[in-house]
């Protein structure tokens, strides 16, 4: 009886305890499954790459300029860079390169030639992870040096261009680069 009374003499307070705890319930649910959503964009991110690359080799793990976590992947002569907002094999940003050997003095030298480099954003730092990645490839796999062309492409930015590859420490002569190892 007095838990009867109770209710009824509370009856409005109840009520307000009550959908107040359900809204606050409802929120927290909301926050749970964005915060699964976000995980699940981020670490089913693994699944992803060797779904599309199964060969593929992951090399590290890094931040760009805005803070953005993004794995490195090596697969087939690239540095490929898969991160939140780079999923799909067409947008990510990527260096191409190949290995070659050239005979010096009678002996075979081992240097990487870059092919492109294709970045999807500018001035976040995603260039860098890329060559930085790529530099430590290229002392993994003793090459003596790095060369490649400067595209025509690129002329309407050729300061951001060649500073770029200058602060990696490589040569600029003509339309050519190179970094001695």
């Amino acid at each position: 009886m007095k838990k009867k009374m109770c209710r009824w003499i509370f009856k409005k307070e109840l009520n307000e305890a009550y959908t107040e705890l359900n809204n606050s319930y409802c929120r927290e649910v909301r926050r749970v499954e964005a915060a699964m959503e976000h995980n699940e964009k981020k670490y089913g991110l693994m699944k992803r790459i060797f779904s599309l690359l199964p060969t593929a080799e992951i090399i590290g793990l890094e931040e760009n300029g805005n803070k953005e976590e993004l794995i490195v992947v090596l697969h087939d002569n690239s540095i490929l860079l898969f991160g939140e907002r780079y999923q799909g094999i067409c947008g990510l940003p990527r260096i191409y390169f190949e290995v070659n050997t050239q005979e010096i003095d009678g002996l075979e030298r081992k240097y990487v030639h870059i092919i492109d480099i294709l970045m999807e954003d500018n001035n976040i730092g995603n260039g860098t992870v890329a060559m930085k990645a790529l530099l430590k490839y290229a002392k993994k796999i003793n090459a003596k040096w790095i060369d490649g062309g400067l595209s025509s492409v690129d002329n309407d930015h050729a300061d951001r261009r060649n500073h770029f590859y200058e602060k990696f420490g490589f040569v600029i002569k003509d339309s050519q680069i190179r970094l001695d190892l």
